[in-house]
């Protein structure tokens, strides 16, 4: 059996291992066996001799805060590269998200005088594109003579990329078409050589275009078994990479249309890192390895520790039937029996359209008309249960309140009244980031604001619905609306006082307490790093969400024990991946009572596996993106929801009434009048209850 290659992930987002998890599984099966390391995403120098392959994938700085390449890593990074390994550049998108990666990976290939640069653009195509969950994606086409082009397809589903500009003595494996912008044919995905070894420079979402998105999902909406051949591709990239760096596959000199010149690296306007490069790791980081069951595991390495990677489409569907039929018929039966059609809107002051009763009974006609089963969105419970709010405006919103109740009483709609984050006030606290980044909302460990705004005004609608049988359950939009810089508590989040002492005082009594007496002193712009180098984030963020897990969990107790029969549920519009969402979501379910899950995600099955591991329950429901649909396409969407999940969740009901055709949420975008989509959706509807 032949020795496997040893490579080593690296993402400076900070994401879990399961969301990179399609990127290891390619290359696993290339022979390797992956490291990744979520809480040291950053190159020590043993990291040199250890890896034949290392992927860096760039993390979100200076836009959001996350974990950053320091530009010390340069040298470390470009030595690997000229003594044979082969280096993985995986840029984020255009602007600040992940701008500190995409200059410092420029500064790397010029330094190796490897004729490719990353350019500050996304790549965009009305006429060779697809729809995606959210926004049209362009296809891409493989160079066909290029060796990973064999046996692929024309033309690939694989999300969002930056352009790339490759000159002489590159492998350009995978560009745009000539009717993209900026650039017609721009090379997305390229290969360089310096010394001994190799560079791939190739966007990280695609590279794990066959995995559980880190944003929202790029997958194809109407079809997505367009991924098959994606996935096909992906393999033989990982491949031929692997193979160059064991001799096995030779350098293909193939670039369609090479640049006359990539141009110089410039310069930023932002603060670079400066941290030092360790000569190995910190006690205490934890290493996630990813092999096959057939691969001869280094002496020392037990079976147990190895995680197998899977895509998409593989996962354990015993498994999730089992946790499918695990909740009562009761209260879960209509879920398994007909699936979940959701649809998001208000009745409660949205957009200045919605006033009277006559506003409110045209929104929940046309749910009724459309057979949906969930109606949730804006309700401002806050104005009935949190603070800062006038009777007057309290009266406002229980009239709206009231109306809607009326209008769907003896209906076979659903209410789930929303909190959502636009209408929180008296926040006292404010969030920071691993950089010193201020982010305009409330603290995730301010214990006031838990009481006074969540906890109240989600007892608010419990109470209200002892009187309202329109009301199934409550519902929980966690996107961070009007809240910049960010959509939402990512990783790089919570390092304020009131996050920061929390950790410190769970902390006594544990641990080296020279260390902790020592991070008593240290200011919130070094705290990240302080805890990093010291083999403590991991730890750190563990108390974080396990706080947040035991504040929801008390919420959700409070919730029952005043209506045992509403059930919970949630939007959040990415794969749930931050400290902060799975501590929320392990507190408000169970595998009795799963929540009701709402995301931009299509093939759920192997995301929702990854998920109960992390002790989140959920039924899952996809999107259909009502301005994304052609009217043909209603029924494919709808039956692929509860092929692929539990349901589907529409948005909006809202602009569907409106007609608007330039808003991606309105079927006036695809030229579908107001009667036809309403027709449209109740016919699949009607299709998909009887789909699984």
């Amino acid at each position: 059996m032949n020795q496997p290659t040893q490579m080593l992930i690296l993402d400076y987002a900070m994401a879990t291992p399961e969301i990179n998890e399609a990127i290891a599984y390619h290359y696993v099966h290339a022979g390797c066996i992956v490291d990744y390391r979520q809480y040291y995403p950053n190159l020590v120098r043993d990291d040199v001799d250890n890896y034949s392959v290392i992927a860096l994938l760039a993390g979100r700085t200076p836009a959001f805060p996350s974990a950053l390449m320091s530009q010390n890593e340069v040298a470390i990074a470009a030595e690997f590269v000229r003594k044979g390994g082969t280096l993985i550049l995986a840029p984020n998108l255009e602007g600040g998200e992940g701008a500190n990666e995409r200059f410092l990976y420029n500064r790397i290939l010029a330094d190796l005088g490897i004729n490719i640069r990353i350019c500050n653009d996304q790549v965009l195509d009305e006429e060779h594109k697809y729809a995606a969950t959210l926004w049209d994606r362009p296809f891409y086409r493989p160079v066909s003579d290029h060796p990973v082009a064999a046996g692929v397809a024309d033309q690939l589903a694989l999300e969002r990329s930056t352009s790339l500009l490759a000159g002489e003595d590159t492998s350009v494996m995978l560009t745009a078409f000539e009717t993209a912008r900026p650039r017609s044919g721009a090379p997305v995905m390229a290969l360089g050589r310096a010394g001994e070894g190799h560079v791939l420079v190739a966007g990280r979402y695609l590279l794990n275009a066959t995995g559980i998105a880190l944003r929202i999902s790029g997958e194809p909406l109407v079809h997505p078994e367009l991924l098959d051949e994606t996935a096909v591709f992906l393999q033989n990239v990982a491949n031929y990479t692997v193979g160059l760096g064991t001799g096995s596959a030779d350098w293909a000199d193939v670039n369609p249309a090479p640049a006359e010149r990539v141009g110089a690296v410039g310069s930023v306007d932002f603060d670079l890192d400066r941290s030092e490069v360790l000569d190995y790791l910190p006690h205490g980081v934890n290493v996630d390895t990813f092999a096959s069951e057939d691969t001869l595991l280094p002496p020392g390495l037990p079976d147990s520790a190895i995680r197998r990677p899977r895509i998409l489409d593989d996962y354990d569907r015993d498994l999730a039937s089992h946790y499918a039929q695990l909740p009562g018929d009761r209260l879960y039966g209509w879920v398994r029996d007909e699936g979940i059609r959701a649809c998001w809107g208000s009745t409660v002051d949205w957009g200045r359209t919605i006033k009277s009763k006559e506003d409110v009974e045209k929104v929940t006609g046309t749910l009724k008309d459309m057979d949906v089963n969930l109606f949730w969105g804006i309700s401002n419970c806050q104005a009935v249960g949190g603070p800062g709010y006038s009777e007057e405006e309290e009266s406002k919103v229980l009239q709206q309140w009231n109306w809607t109740a009326e209008a769907l009483a003896d209906s076979n709609v659903k209410w789930y009244p929303t909190l959502d984050y636009r209408y929180f006030r008296e926040e006292k606290t404010r969030c920071y980031g691993a950089q010193g980044q201020k982010l305009d909302a409330v603290s995730p460990m301010d214990l006031d604001f838990w009481h006074n705004n969540w906890r109240n005004s989600m007892l608010a609608i419990a109470e209200y619905s002892l009187e309202c049988p329109s009301i199934g359950g409550i519902c929980m939009d966690v996107e961070l609306y009007s809240h910049p810089p960010a959509y939402n508590y990512y990783t790089g989040y919570g390092f304020e006082d009131e996050c920061y002492f929390t950790v410190l005082e769970h902390w006594k009594g544990w641990g080296d307490p020279g260390i902790l007496n020592e991070a008593e002193d240290v200011q919130l712009p070094d705290r990240f790093n302080f805890l990093r180098v010291h083999g403590l984030l991991d730890e750190y963020f563990n108390v974080l969400s396990s706080e947040v897990e035991r504040i929801c969990r008390s919420i959700r107790s409070d919730i029952l024990r005043i209506n045992p029969d509403l059930l919970l549920a949630s939007y959040v519009f990415t794969t749930p991946c931050n400290w902060f969402d799975l501590g929320l979501y392990r507190g408000f379910s169970s595998p009795e009572r799963p929540i009701i899950l709402m995301t931009f995600n299509v093939k759920s099955g192997r995301m929702m596996e990854q998920l109960r591991r992390r002790g989140v329950y959920a039924y899952h429901t996809s999107v259909a993106l009502l301005g994304m649909m052609k009217e043909n396409e209603y029924e494919t969407v709808f039956t692929n929801a509860r092929e692929y999940g539990h349901g589907l969740w529409m948005n909006n009901v809202n602009s569907l009434i409106i007609e608007d055709p330039s808003s991606v949420e309105a079927p006036a975008s695809q030229g579908i009048g107001f009667d036809a989509a309403v027709k449209a959706i109740y016919d699949a509807g009607q299709k998909s209850k009887t789909s699984k």
